[in-house]
C-alpha cells in the first residue's frame, strides 16, 4: 500500500477551503470515505464511525449553515487523525500484526496436518505450506509497497530487487516455488513431508522478520 499517495489524498482534502457549502462537504465525506475504505478496507470501524457522525450531526442540529460546519469539522478531525496515524506507522504495524497472525495460524494448521499419518494427511499438509508460503510473499508486497503481479515469480523478483529479500533468502524462495506450484496442482508423488516442513520454516522466518 501507498502510504505517502494516501498522505497526499488527505492533505488535498485538508487543504480543501470553499467554505461552509454543502459542495465542501459532499466533497470532503466521499473523500474520507474514500481514503478509509483504502486504508482500512470496506465497512470498517472508522467509517462506520464517520457516517454516524455525520448523520447523528444531520439529526440533532436544524440550521443547516450550523450542520454543515460541524459536519466538515468532525470529517477534517477524521482525516487529522488518519494522517498521524500514518505519519506514526500506526497503520502499517497493524496491518502487518493482522496479517501475520493470519498467516501464523495457516502455519500451525499445516504443522499440525503434517504430524498426523497418511498420505491424505501428508497432501493437504503440502497445500497448506504452499499457501502460507505464497500468501506470505503476496502480503509483503502490500506491505512494502512493492508492485503485486498475478505471477508468484514475478512476486519474488520485485521483491528482490526491492530489497525485501536479500541474499540467500532468494534463492531459498526460488526454489519453492517449484513445490508450492507441486503442491497446488495435486502432484503428490513430487512432494514430501520434508519438503512441506522446509517451506514452513521459512515462511515461518519471514514471519518473524517482517512482520512482528
Amino acid at each position: 500500500m501507498d502510504f505517502e499517495a494516501l498522505c497526499r489524498r488527505v492533505d488535498e482534502l485538508l487543504a480543501i477551503k470553499s467554505g461552509p457549502s454543502m459542495t465542501a462537504q459532499a466533497e470532503l465525506y466521499n473523500g474520507a470515505i474514500g481514503v478509509m475504505q483504502a486504508l482500512y478496507g470496506p465497512a470498517s470501524s472508522q467509517e462506520r464511525d464517520l457516517r454516524g457522525l455525520v448523520d447523528a450531526i444531520g439529526g440533532k442540529e436544524p440550521h443547516q449553515g450550523f450542520r454543515i460546519i460541524k459536519a466538515i469539522e468532525a470529517i477534517r478531525g477524521a482525516l487529522k487523525s488518519i494522517k498521524s496515524e500514518i505519519e506514526a506507522g500506526f497503520v502499517g504495524s497493524l496491518r502487518a500484526t493482522i496479517s501475520g497472525e493470519v498467516l501464523a495460524d495457516l502455519i500451525k494448521l499445516a504443522r499440525a496436518t503434517l504430524e498426523e499419518p497418511g498420505d491424505d494427511a501428508k497432501n493437504v499438509a503440502c497445500v497448506l505450506a504452499a499457501a502460507a508460503f505464497e500468501d506470505t510473499l503476496r502480503k509483503l508486497t502490500d506491505l512494502r509497497g512493492v508492485p503485486a503481479s498475478d505471477r508468484l515469480a514475478d512476486v519474488l523478483s520485485a521483491l528482490k530487487d526491492a530489497g525485501v529479500l536479500q541474499g540467500a533468502q532468494v534463492g531459498i524462495a526460488q526454489s519453492y516455488l517449484q513445490f508450492r506450484n507441486r503442491a497446488l496442482h495435486a502432484k503428490w508423488a513430487e512432494v514430501d513431508r520434508a519438503s512441506a516442513q522446509g517451506v514452513l520454516s521459512f515462511t515461518e522466518q519471514l514471519l518473524v522478520s517482517e512482520f512482528a
